[in-house]
């Protein structure tokens, strides 16, 4: 525990899956994360902030981004499914 202690993290896609267990796991390492997803309901319970973010918009990721100190990591894992959920 605490491995992250004084780290900032941006996940993406961290509304379920992959995305939301390695959000899990950073806020329990300490680090301080801001967690988004298209669909804010998916968000809850992270224990972190968390924020609606359509990463395909490069406005939205842009004032995201702006808006926040400086990182430690960066965890992208949203993704394009082209055939369905």
């Amino acid at each position: 525990m605490g491995r992250l202690s004084g780290k900032r993290a941006l996940v993406t896609a961290a509304g379920q899956g992959i995305g939301r267990a390695v959000a899990e796991a950073f806020v329990r390492e300490g680090a301080e994360v801001v967690a988004t997803d298209l669909n804010a309901e998916l968000l809850r319970g992270l224990g972190c902030r968390a924020e609606v973010l359509d990463v395909t918009d490069k406005a939205a990721v842009t004032k995201l981004l702006n808006g926040l100190p400086q990182l430690s990591v960066l965890f992208n894992c949203a993704g394009f499914v082209h055939h369905g959920t």
